[in-house]
């Protein structure tokens, strides 16, 4: 987004408390895990109906936690929560562990044991894996996820590893005043608007008619900057507050400061076309001798054929994205669990991926699903 410029307008706001920060439970601390940890970041959702006149923002990071994720028979918006980190993806939910076992199976997983109570299944098309328990359900993808690792996101669940905020203070402290959120962002390692370093906390907060979107840094000790700096640097920093963001607030309370926005909710918003993403597992096979990739609707909701794209990732290409139509011959009709559609790559031999893509005009996409033609997968 732009910088927000010298157009805000600033002044005390009553902002709802976060909740309670119970997705704290699936978050290990960096030193449970044997490999070192750059960056730690993760993101925290109460998947309920979405309320009409939301701010587009938080309408876009919903959309996009929908889509990254499988499809296990449940349905994104009766989820209680979700918690998504570099170690992999928790969904917390009521559901019939029969059921969401059969759509995991019948989906492409196949059962390879069990852990802490949990039933464990896999794939290798791209590697991922799931864990079924009572009320929680754990993926990791190998690419989804940097650092993928069930296991430890069911002991830290279980209490048997040590979490993040018992660890450390300062984690501990960012979290607590960051609370429960519609949706959460938490970023461990980056830099605010003045440039210093800080933990960031980006949460999305709704009381029915208002949003509140809710930023902020816990700074290192000695390195916090005044309240005129910060309010300064928001003026040219392109960091990315709803557009619709009528008043601000920046308070500084020790190594911790927040700054608030209050957006209205807008009646006459829709949900525009390009956020209405589906949830899908997605599986794909590659017939080398042919040279041929052919994608596949494994489970989830269906999608507009006409919304569907390929795109092959070249040597040249740097970044850009070349929309093919993948199911051509379909356009209009719904693609469907079990859906194949297959790309000829006789064509380009130096075809180095392909991804599936989903658009709905102009030069917006969203990459659904990856393939990378050089032995390693992409989702």
């Amino acid at each position: 987004m732009p910088p927000l410029g010298g157009n805000q307008r600033y002044g005390r706001l009553t902002v709802p408390n976060g909740g309670d920060p119970a997705y704290r439970r699936w978050l290990p601390a960096p030193t449970s895990v044997e490999s070192p940890i750059e960056r730690y970041y993760f993101a925290a959702v109460q998947p309920t109906t979405l309320q009409p006149g939301a701010p587009e923002e938080f309408i876009a990071r919903r959309a996009y936690s929908k889509a990254d994720i499988n499809y296990f028979g449940i349905g994104f918006e009766n989820y209680d929560r979700l918690v998504d980190s570099i170690f992999g993806t928790v969904i917390e939910a009521s559901f019939d562990r029969t059921p969401v076992t059969e759509t995991v199976t019948d989906s492409g997983y196949e059962r390879t044991g069990e852990y802490r109570g949990h039933s464990v299944f896999a794939r290798s098309d791209v590697p991922r894996r799931v864990a079924i328990g009572d009320g929680v359900i754990v993926w990791t993808s190998v690419q989804k996820h940097e650092q993928p690792n069930l296991e430890a996101l069911i002991d830290a669940g279980a209490g048997e590893r040590p979490r993040y905020h018992e660890e450390s203070a300062r984690f501990d402290q960012l979290t607590t005043a960051a609370g429960g959120n519609a949706h959460l962002i938490v970023n461990t390692d980056i830099h605010d608007p003045t440039g210093r370093p800080a933990m960031l906390a980006d949460a999305f907060r709704l009381d029915g008619r208002t949003a509140y979107q809710v930023v902020s840094y816990r700074y290192e000790d000695g390195r916090v900057p005044t309240e005129s700096a910060l309010k300064h640097a928001l003026q040219e920093d392109g960091y990315r507050f709803t557009t619709e963001a009528e008043t601000f607030d920046v308070q500084i309370d020790g190594s911790l400061a927040t700054v608030e926005a209050q957006v209205p909710f807008n009646s006459a918003r829709e949900v525009a076309p390009e956020y209405d993403l589906p949830q899908v597992t997605w599986g794909w096979a590659q017939d080398a001798d042919a040279a041929r990739v052919t994608f596949r609707h494994e489970a989830g909701e269906s999608v507009s054929a006409d919304r569907l794209y390929y795109d092959l990732d070249r040597p040249d290409d740097v970044g850009e994205i070349e929309k093919q139509p993948l199911w051509s011959d379909s356009d209009g009709d719904s693609v469907s669990p079990d859906a194949e559609a297959t790309v000829d790559l006789s064509e380009h031999p130096d075809a180095e991926g392909v991804s599936l893509v989903y658009s709905t005009g102009g030069t917006h996409f969203h990459v659904l699903f990856t393939v990378d033609l050089q032995g390693e997968t992409d989702e």
